[in-house]
């Protein structure tokens, strides 16, 4: 039952990435480049962060004076300002579609494991780099936020009073919770590079950068709001009123509405036990009928076009003692191996085989593919 629906959510993904490809062209389809699309986004909101930066200052008395005048008195600064925001909501809803995609095609299980699980990381690093940045603004929504957040940290069995001290960094609010927020939002934001060499850890050539074209289209798709609906703060924060504003941006801060709405333990369990199955799903559903696949030694050449095209590293060459001509010998991988048929396909020898699939199947089908009208 699985195995027939994932095969129908294919279908009707290939089908509306052919149908990008009639408004986009196949060059420029985003559907093609959507691990590249996030990353232009994120490059976009680390150039504009550092421009911000320069600027801000992290404390109750001086924060929203900053950001106010970065909004009205710098050249430019509302449009740098609306591009970070803008860019931050497009970033979210890029890597979305991009694990949805994954999902669709079944490219998240056996040898692309760790692609998953540091892409689980990274969407929890954006929640929480998105978070700390709404509280950098310090006006009524960031008080709201740190007041919600704090009280329910606080409903945490065990460790709940310590992470609302280090989530307030002390007591009570000061100036060093904004330090604090301007650590985890500025620290995490980095971090996110050294999670994405772990993303790219099992795929040989990456697709990290999307072309000119489609970089130009996408930076429109920010510049034009951030132009048309600048970002403004609601009124300066206030530790003595209780806040009465909480514009909402449903791609960060959806937790907040749940904790208005039912007890933060229960909030914290539904957050626990969808954290838990992103991790597990993985291992949840395994193809035991799948094998991967298979050098002949006879006619195996050494001409490392199989290693070349494998897109998963899962296939090396090592020397070889036991042939007079041929110098080596490609090793399949099996747990690397998602028995995808490229290195049928490069083989012009007919010296690697799919048990489950013979060869020429696998010809057949990549023949049919190329006929096909893009």
């Amino acid at each position: 039952m699985y195995k027939e629906t994932l095969e129908k959510l294919q279908e009707a993904t290939i089908t509306f990435e052919k149908g990008l490809n009639k408004v986009f062209t196949q060059q420029y389809n985003p559907f093609y480049y959507h691990g590249a699309v996030p990353n232009f986004f994120m490059w976009t909101l680390f150039i504009t962060g550092l421009l911000l930066f320069v600027y801000y200052q992290p404390t109750l008395d001086s924060a929203y004076i900053s950001v106010n005048f970065i909004t009205t008195k710098l050249p430019f600064g509302n449009i740098i300002r609306g591009l970070h925001r803008y860019a931050a909501d497009a970033m979210m809803i890029a890597v979305l579609v991009h694990a949805i995609r994954v999902y669709f095609t079944d490219r998240y299980r056996k040898y692309r494991w760790i692609a998953w699980y540091s892409g689980v990381v990274l969407l929890i690093g954006m929640l929480i780099i998105g978070i700390t940045g709404y509280i950098l603004v310090w006006d009524e929504r960031s008080y709201m936020i740190v007041l919600a957040m704090t009280d329910a940290l606080k409903q945490i069995p065990f460790l709940g009073l310590p992470l609302a001290k280090i989530f307030v960094n002390g007591d009570v609010i000061s100036h060093y919770t904004l330090a604090m927020s301007f650590f985890f939002h500025i620290g995490i934001s980095f971090s996110l590079l050294f999670l994405l060499w772990l993303h790219y850890l099992r795929i040989s050539r990456p697709v990290t950068d999307v072309p000119l074209g489609l970089g130009l289209l996408l930076l429109s798709s920010i510049m034009i709001p951030a132009s048309v609906y600048p970002v403004a703060s609601v009124n300066p924060a206030v530790l003595t009123k209780l806040p009465t504003q909480f514009p909402l941006d449903w791609f960060y801060l959806w937790i907040f509405p749940m904790f208005s709405g039912m007890p933060a333990l229960i909030v914290w369990t539904i957050v626990f036990i969808a954290t838990t199955l992103l991790f597990a799903l993985p291992f949840l559903v395994t193809d035991k009928e799948k094998a991967p696949a298979v050098v002949s030694l006879t006619n195996c050449v050494g001409c490392t076009l199989c290693a070349k095209d494998c897109p998963y590293e899962a296939i090396y060459m090592v020397p070889r003692t036991d042939h007079p001509k041929y110098k080596q010998l490609a090793v399949v991988i099996d747990a690397r191996c998602s028995e995808c048929g490229l290195c049928v396909g490069a083989c012009a020898f007919k010296a690697i085989d799919l048990p489950q699939n013979h060869s020429k199947e696998v010809i057949t089908k990549i023949s049919d593919l190329l006929k096909e009208p893009a």
